[in-house]
């Protein structure tokens, strides 16, 4: 409207005619104009146009978006460049740029860009230049910088009149064949010249540089990807040309692992890959690369070698100080920018004991070492915006190389049959070279020689100087033309189907050099035409057949994958390696002490060095006056830790989780870790690797002889909180938690000596052993105690009937290893009768009632002669006896078979365990233990020793040991814990691996 203004103004100086302007009132009528108003009256009023104003604004919105949407924000399909990226790169090749030759200025590139085909600003057309020089932004660069084009610490470049620049050589390949009529050309903005629509490109670039960008209502994100695995993936729907959408995905996808990134670094989760690429959208999970190197002192420091996409290295080392400087992250010590030409290296250095893998999870957790990249692959395809998945794009751009590849080929064929046009009318005159030379002799000038060729080779009559010359007539068949092709346009009359010369081959003839009449030339002239021939026919049957055509792409590819194809730089981890913090830490044997005060810690257990029995030991752990080492268990880092408390409770922890402070550290107080209640404190600790296992109970014994045993399914909802594992009585508490199969034999002992041993296993007919119960219930009576004396301690051992069948298995081992002579037993059958002897000896002693008030504490008459024999017969099979090592609190011990505790029913007051004097003392703690088992025993002043059980002399159930710990006076046993056998090969290990 404001042009048709300007061109018809209102007012009384603006029309033609002023005496109709004199007309005009000065003053419009009230409602002239306006919305809705009457007809407006005045100069100019028959130009106006009354329109909606929502119309007009939607339709003028609608314009401005698609220009962004096609001309501007989104990549085509076909060559995978935005028109800006477009039209540097065919300035460049306008510009002879190509990577063999010097570097020019990029202001002069940016300004024979602006000038001619993007009417934009100069920082625009420079800002898009320079990422196509960057190798960290693009993964395959198309533009060859020098000088500074930024970095990935955020850097910006240096100004344009600074930096240089040419085209890559795989930029060539975008740019082939571009002057061979294989693409359009549209006029630029002033219409003074053509620029193309798309390029060429022989490789799919927008799917193996990718492409961002922001449009109007939608926005493109379409990842990197290796030209290698794209490149095979393209030829093989080259050669499938219709299989399906599925079949595609599953062809593309045999090829191509996933998005491959720049920067490298590792994508975690193949399960997104498939359907990400089957929409066209999804999500990629890109971590940091990583690894750690020792420093001197015993510490350590994590290296980041590479970076997610699109992360800027410099901003990332301010974030990890922040962290650290807000105490986020307590264990770094330092970080440093160690980076050069030769790589990226950022180092970050480790406090003393800090555990590097908690450390690189805190930073994937608050950092951008851990990012995620969000595919749209949303591209413009046939002049619209549409989100593609990955097969429908590859085979776009398939569309469009057929498309080149035809084009190129009708070029190509009709410059092949020009040339031989030109070739043909050459020969034909090397066949009449003297008439052609005497024809030019005798014509006057060239005009009037052309026409006498002309003339002469339609087979018409010339004169020549008052000379006659009769014409020649040319036989179609001598040359290798099929006369049915010539046409009677240029032929005389009467004379369709015979051969003439063109002007155009009568000009080439005018302008032959004399040397090419040399017989040398003459040969050249015919070779060549030969080979223009089979050109043309190659050239024909391309455009013929659709296979040949697909044949040549697939060729064009291989080419270029030949050339430019790499190894991937991404790596990508399927699920079943994907980040968890389990998986990072190394699973080894580890010894976890806590004080009496709560302080909780985990240290390798080949930090104790083995000792002979009655050794000083070593400090294992700190402590101060006041406080003193508590409990000590050993096991895995990746088990479960069960923390059982005093009333009952249990909470949940990863033995990982737990500090590693190194032998004589401290630890960390568990009031930091655990939710306990005031007056509340961890008694016992089980260590379990799969808190789902069917088959498993845990088995519970309190203070006051109390025991129950529940499913250990009902602990696998792992809960921050506590909750309830045994319902306690106020005056009572948790002393003992076990793992058993439902079929053990529990073995009971108090502080006083006493010591029962029951079937686990529930049988309601004899009202014998333990029926499971639910976490909420409170038990059964375990054992009767005296006055003043509770339970210390509990063992699970297998049942009478477990052991038995196991040296029956030996036994046949044994028996087939060594067959027995003639006339003797064999060792199944010599293990069976002292089976059947040994029960019998022990059931001439009854087995006391359960729950009798008025029975008495009776010691069994021990079957010595039968067990002694059934001893024998063990250790010749290879079984290892089962073993109670009782440990008073004056660092006394001492080892007795199981089978010298008589099977009583649960609730009996037991059988005498071990001697309690005021040298020996109160008896602490008991463990199971064989021939092949290690003791731990930590003093309750933080004296540690390490004892192989076996120096331990086995003795019978009411003796009192041997002294295992040189104890100061006022000190006691605070714990004793056996090492499991597999900890034997792990000796010279370290805990992070």
């Amino acid at each position: 409207m404001a042009d048709d203004q300007n061109q018809l103004p209102l007012g009384s100086n603006g029309g033609n005619n002023p005496e109709e302007n004199a007309k005009v009132p000065e003053t419009a009528p009230a409602g002239s104009g306006g919305d809705g108003g009457n007809t407006p009256t005045g100069p100019g009023a028959a130009f106006m146009i009354p329109i909606n104003i929502e119309e007009e604004m939607r339709r003028s919105y609608l314009d401005y978006s698609m220009s962004v949407i096609i001309g501007r924000a989104l990549p085509d399909v076909r060559d995978g460049l935005k028109p800006v990226h477009r039209r540097i790169l065919y300035a460049m090749q306008e510009m002879g740029l190509q990577s063999n030759k010097k570097y020019t200025k990029c202001a002069k590139v940016v300004g024979h860009a602006m000038g001619n085909y993007h009417p934009h600003g100069d920082s625009a057309i420079y800002d898009a230049m320079v990422r196509l020089a960057q190798p960290f932004s693009m993964r395959y660069p198309l533009v060859d910088g020098q000088g500074n084009f930024g970095s990935v610490d955020g850097d910006p470049p240096a100004a344009m009149r600074y930096t240089e620049a040419r085209m890559m050589k795989i930029t060539g390949e975008m740019l082939a064949d571009i002057d061979m009529d294989t693409v359009d050309f549209t006029p630029n903005y002033d219409e003074s010249t053509l620029e193309p629509t798309v390029l060429p490109a022989r490789f799919p670039n927008l799917i193996v540089n990718g492409s961002s960008g922001i449009a109007v209502g939608m926005a493109t994100n379409i990842p990197p990807h290796n030209l290698t695995e794209i490149i095979n993936a393209t030829i093989t729907l080259v050669n499938n040309p219709s299989q399906g959408a599925a079949a595609d995905l599953d062809a593309v996808l045999e090829h191509v692992q996933g998005p491959d990134f720049p920067t490298g670094g590792f994508i975690f989760g193949k399960r997104n890959i498939r359907e990400s690429y089957r929409t066209g959208r999804g999500r990629f999970l890109m971590r940091a690369k990583c690894s750690t190197e020792e420093l001197k002192g015993g510490r350590e420091s994590i290296i980041v070698s590479e970076i997610p996409y699109q992360v800027n290295k410099n901003n990332l080392i301010k974030r990890i100080a922040e962290l650290v400087t807000e105490k986020i992250i307590d264990d770094i010590s330092d970080v440093r920018d160690e980076s050069d030409r030769d790589g990226m290296r950022i180092v970050i250095e480790l406090k003393r004991g800090a555990q590097p893998e908690i450390v690189l999870n805190q930073l994937y957790k608050n950092t951008s070492m851990q990012e995620s990249f969000s595919m749209i692959f949303l591209a413009v395809h046939n002049g619209q915006p549409r989100e593609l998945p990955l097969p429908d794009a590859i085979r776009a751009f398939i569309e469009h190389r057929i498309d080149v590849v035809r084009r190129r080929t009708a070029f190509l064929l009709g410059k092949a049959r020009e040339r031989e046009h030109t070739l043909l009318g050459l020969q034909i005159a090397l066949d009449h070279l003297d008439q052609v030379i005497r024809i030019i002799r005798n014509s006057s000038n060239r005009a009037d020689a052309r026409e006498n060729l002309f003339a002469y080779f339609s087979g018409r009559s010339i004169n020549l100087r008052g000379t006659e010359l009769a014409g020649v007539t040319l036989d179609p068949a001598k040359y290798g033309i099929d006369k049915t092709l010539l046409g009677s346009a240029i032929a005389p009359a009467g004379a369709a189907g015979t051969l003439i010369l063109s002007y155009r081959q009568i000009d080439a003839i005018l302008e032959l050099q004399l040397y090419r009449l040399t017989q040398l030339s003459i040969d050249e002239l015919l070779n060549e035409l030969a080979k223009v021939r089979e050109n043309i026919a190659y050239y024909e049957s391309i455009l013929a057949s659709e296979k040949k055509l697909r044949k040549v792409i697939v060729a064009e590819l291989e080419e270029v994958r030949d050339k430019y194809g790499d190894v991937r730089r991404t790596q990508i981890v399927d699920e079943t390696a994907e980040l968890q913090l389990e998986d990072l830490i190394a699973d080894e044997q580890v010894a976890v002490t806590v004080s009496h005060s709560g302080y909780l810690k985990r240290t390798p257990i080949s930090t104790y060095r083995q000792q002979r029995r009655g050794g000083t030991g070593r400090l294992g752990m700190k402590t101060r006056e006041e406080d003193f080492v508590a409990s000590l268990i050993v096991d895995s880092t990746h088990a479960y830790l069960l923390f059982f408390t005093n009333t009952g409770r249990v909470f949940w922890m990863k033995i990982y989780e737990i500090p590693d402070v190194g032998a004589a550290g401290k630890g960390k107080h568990m009031a930091s870790m655990l939710a306990l209640q005031p007056g509340e404190k961890i008694v016992n600790y089980l260590a379990v690797r799969n808190l789902k296992e069917e088959g498993k109970y845990v088995f519970f014994a309190t203070r006051d002889g109390i025991v129950k045993k529940t499913p250990l399914v009902d602990f696998s909802n792992v809960m921050a909180r506590g909750i309830i594992a045994i319902n306690i009585d106020k005056d009572d508490e948790l002393i003992g938690v076990r793992i058993t199969s439902g079929d053990d034999v529990v073995f009971l002992a108090t502080r006083e000596g006493m010591a029962i041993r029951f079937e686990e296993k529930y049988d309601p007919e004899k009202s014998g052993g333990l029926r499971p119960m639910g976490r909420n219930a409170g038990g059964n009576k375990g054992i009767t105690l005296k006055k003043g004396d509770y339970v210390i301690g509990v063992a699970v051992t297998p049942s009478e009937d477990a052991r038995n069948r196991k040296r029956l298995e030996l036994a046949a081992k044994f028996d087939a290893a060594n067959p027995p002579k003639s006339g003797k037993p064999t060792m199944v059958d010599q293990v069976k009768q002292a089976i059947a002897d040994l029960q019998k000896a022990k059931g001439n002693v009854p087995l006391e009632l359960e729950g009798d008030p008025n029975e008495n504490v009776v010691e069994a008459a021990a079957p010595e002669e039968n067990a002694a024999h059934l001893e024998a017969l063990d250790k010749e099979i290879g079984i290892t006896p089962c073993l109670i090592l009782t440990v008073s609190e004056n660092g006394f011990g001492k080892r007795t078979d199981v089978d010298a505790y008589r099977l009583q029913s649960r609730g009996g007051k037991g059988v005498i365990n071990m001697r309690t004097t005021p040298k020996i003392g109160k008896v602490s703690s008991i463990q199971l233990v064989d021939e092949t088992t290690e003791l731990m025993v930590i003093s309750q002043f933080g004296k540690i020793i390490r004892i192989d059980t076996k120096s331990i002399r086995a003795a019978g159930r009411a003796t009192m040991g041997v002294k295992l710990l040189d104890l100061d006076d006022a000190d006691k046993v605070a714990a004793a814990v056996t090492i499991p056998n597999e900890e034997k090969n792990e000796e010279e290990k370290s805990l992070v691996q």
